[in-house]
């Protein structure tokens, strides 16, 4: 029997979608979080604990959650995905994959690079050199604050003034401002891909906010809508470029323009589930297990 380790921080909803459809397929499902993993190696064996419990060998990996965490430690997390990988287990998604879109600033240097539309970006370090830039900035547009590392809409600031700068909770002295993409209503797009061996599929929804934050974590509803196709080939162009296995692409519309605002490598479907007839995690193994070979 097949066995899956799937890296979380919780038994959660995602995990138990997951954990149904490897069972249905007669899986040993186990979970971990990295940060409760460590290794020996010894005599040229390498063998993986988790809180001092030995692990068996794991044929695929799923990765739901790396932790935060210093340098040093979110460096042994990814390293942790790319020794697994190396000793045979298939990584969804790999270290490789996910370190292209851990980091915003570098995610948004590489689309723009290739073409692709993404907001106007000002990243700086330091609280006095952010606040001297927001001073002279939000004369000509309202500007919103991204932690570099963040997810789920959690710690986005909406800054009108320079004065809010110290409402955003900034740890790391990095400051990544994106010119903000006005719409009357607020919403944007979500396009969550799958793809492996030649083959892909696309699950696609429309997120209402009742702020400018439209994610289905604060409270945005998530409706079926027919898409304009330009929305579903940037998503598509985007996961290539990044050559991601399964990510999340948000999409946004702004003065006749289509504009990529985040891809999330590690990304909660959750709320498309729910307008989903077909069940989006059995997709996601039927790729992880190349089923279409």
């Amino acid at each position: 029997m097949s066995k899956t380790l799937i890296l979380t921080e919780k038994e959660g909803w995602h995990f138990q979608q997951l954990k149904k459809s490897l069972s249905n397929i007669e899986h040993t499902v186990f979970s971990a979080c990295l940060s409760e993993i460590s290794f020996t190696l010894e005599n040229n064996k390498t063998s993986l604990f988790k809180n001092g419990k030995l692990l068996p060998s794991f044929e695929y990996v799923i990765v739901r959650f790396v932790p935060g965490g210093t340098l040093e430690e979110i460096t042994y997390y990814l390293n942790i995905l790319k020794i697994l990988e190396a000793m045979g287990s298939k990584i969804l998604n790999t270290a490789v994959q996910i370190e292209k879109t851990v980091d915003k600033l570098y995610t948004s240097y590489f689309l723009s690079n290739n073409g692709i539309n993404t907001p106007n970006t000002f990243v700086h370090r330091g609280y006095d050199e952010a606040h001297s830039f927001l001073k002279r900035y939000s004369n000509h547009c309202k500007l919103i604050y991204k932690p570099l590392f963040g997810s789920q809409g959690d710690n986005i600031k909406l800054l009108t003034d320079s004065s809010e700068l110290k409402q955003t909770n900034n740890l790391t002295n990095i400051y990544y401002f994106q010119e903000y993409l006005d719409n009357s209503i607020n919403h944007d797009y979500r396009v969550l891909i799958i793809r492996g061996n030649n083959q892909h599929k696309m699950f696609y929804m429309t997120r209402y906010g009742s702020t400018f934050i439209n994610n289905f974590s604060k409270g945005g509803s998530c409706k079926k809508e027919s898409l304009d196709p330009e929305i579903l080939n940037l998503a598509f162009k985007t996961s290539e470029l990044l050559n991601m296995s399964f990510c999340g692409v948000d999409i946004m519309h702004y003065k006749d323009k289509y504009y990529v605002i985040e891809v999330n490598s590690i990304p909660a479907w959750r709320g498309l589930q729910n307008v989903e007839s077909e069940n989006i995690s059995d997709h996601f193994i039927d790729i992880l297990l190349n089923k279409h070979d």
